[in-house]
């Protein structure tokens, strides 16, 4: 079988969740960053958007769905089997999709921190386009609205008892496992966000995660 290709952008959280799974299981495979209106790679294999994970014959997207039997086909020690009850993953999904809508206007007004999105003005205005079209609202308009956003999501999501409960056994149930890849992925970039005070057990529970995984949180970002 020829060495996995990972289509994908430094800013997007789900191409994160792969990058860990992949580093998690000691995968050696093809890392291909691709420009942010690069949609030629996606279109070509079947999708409307990046990250795809190609595979052999077979594409994944990172999507948390697919992610047990991503976790299946790849080898090395499970993520999943043996460590998480189906129930208790798909807890963990509704929560995080519950969460979804919330978080991604959170996210949005940080992503220019990649170089990505931030070196090129064409790129930068296009990612600014979509934003508004997204949200209804300016960049600058969510930025405002982080403080809210923020408590709202803390709240919710139970964010500082989740961070205690991580303080105190390292990874969700112990020990690596695909929701701490998910949790790492797709909240990491709350620590960007100017002004808003992120529980320090969690900014120490990304860095172990990432550490566990072989993978730079800061991978793609301009440098400050």
């Amino acid at each position: 079988m020829s060495e996995p290709v990972l289509y994908f952008h430094w800013s997007d959280p789900q191409a994160l969740r792969l990058r860990l799974l992949l580093g998690a299981k000691d995968c050696s495979y093809q890392a291909e960053a691709r420009p942010l209106q690069d949609l030629a790679i996606a279109f070509d294999l079947g999708f409307a958007r990046l990250p795809v994970l190609q595979i052999g014959e077979r594409c994944w997207t990172g999507e948390l769905s697919e992610l047990p039997a991503l976790d299946a086909a790849l080898a090395g020690e499970s993520l999943y089997t043996g460590i998480l009850q189906a129930a208790e993953w798909q807890a963990f999904c509704q929560w995080r999709q519950d969460l979804d809508a919330l978080l991604q206007r959170l996210l949005v007004p940080v992503q220019p921190a990649f170089a990505e999105i931030s070196d090129d003005p064409e790129d930068l205005e296009y990612f600014r386009q979509e934003s508004e079209r997204r949200f209804a609202q300016s960049l600058e308009a969510l930025a405002n609205d982080r403080y809210g956003g923020y408590q709202q999501l803390a709240q919710r999501g139970r964010l500082p008892a989740l961070a205690k409960l991580l303080a105190k056994q390292r990874f969700y149930v112990g020990r690596l496992s695909l929701i701490d890849l998910v949790l790492c992925a797709d909240l990491q970039l709350l620590r960007l966000l100017d002004g808003v005070t992120l529980p320090l057990d969690l900014q120490y529970y990304f860095q172990r995660v990432a550490e566990s995984c072989r993978v730079s949180l800061n991978s793609g970002m301009r440098p400050t």
